[in-house]
């Protein structure tokens, strides 16, 4: 049993390899909360001060490490994570209207009704991977579509042996939480748009109008496999569609549905 608990965080078997023809421009990376530190092998704490939003780009560049609230360098990254209690000059709206984000505080004010916070005091550290350096079981699978293609492929990836909703939800500000907190919270795959969220817009962190997919744990397995089993693309979007569709419609005994 003492095998078991120590073993608990350690990378379990996943099917990463389907990833690989997908030929991403920036890594795919596996992220973690820690509520005691991470004693994970090949993961060192992170050597500098830095948004939380900036921290997945950072692992994209061949880095696997773990952060603390010291190595945080802006106020959401504190509170979201539950490192320490979100601040009044933040929580009563006042950031925005300075910044000129919002006109007034009770518009800013209202973003913080819709965040994911967890519990104060429950995360000693958030760990990043790429997956060739990945050592833990993650949380969260983050992948960063370069194009509309891959972005199609991952969302109906998501969705191909369950018919769900595709959706993204995100707030203009503190896109950190729809990226981290939201997904793990929820347990809801959720993907955001690059070159909206102003933090991560301003920081240029990736070129505008890419998506960010992340997927929880107990959906990673599953998007795997149908990565695997789906058609690469859908024949109805190729060349071959004029013959597969009749085929289609002489399976189905009709002469035209679609």
């Amino acid at each position: 049993m003492g095998d078991y608990y120590d073993d608990r965080h350690r990378l379990r078997k996943h099917d990463f390899a389907v990833l690989e023809k997908f030929e991403f421009k920036f890594p795919p990376i596996g992220f973690k909360y820690f509520n005691m530190k991470p004693e994970i092998e090949g993961l060192t704490k992170l050597d500098k001060k830095i948004a939380w939003c900036q921290m997945l780009p950072e692992a994209q560049s061949g880095k696997a490490f773990y952060a603390e609230a010291d190595n945080q360098y802006c106020e959401p990254g504190i509170f979201l994570p539950g490192h320490d209690e979100c601040e009044p000059i933040a929580g009563g709206g006042r950031i925005g209207p300075a910044f000129q984000i919002f006109p007034d505080e009770r518009a800013n004010r209202r973003v913080y009704n819709h965040l994911h916070y967890l519990r104060v005091g429950s995360v000693h550290s958030t760990a990043y991977a790429p997956l060739d350096q990945l050592t833990f079981d993650p949380d969260l699978l983050i992948l960063t579509c370069d194009n509309l293609a891959q972005t199609e492929r991952v969302l109906r990836a998501t969705q191909y042996d369950t018919g769900d909703l595709i959706e993204s939800k995100m707030t203009y500000v503190m896109g950190c939480n729809w990226m981290y907190n939201y997904p793990y919270v929820t347990g809801k795959i959720n993907y955001v748009t690059t070159g909206i969220c102003y933090g991560m817009k301003m920081y240029k962190l990736y070129p505008e109008g890419m998506q960010i997919v992340s997927i929880p744990w107990h959906h990673i397995d599953r998007v795997l496999r149908n990565i695997q089993e789906m058609p690469w693309s859908c024949p109805g979007h190729t060349d071959q569609k004029e013959e597969f569709y009749k085929v289609a419609h002489k399976n189905l005994g009709v002469e035209q549905i679609i």
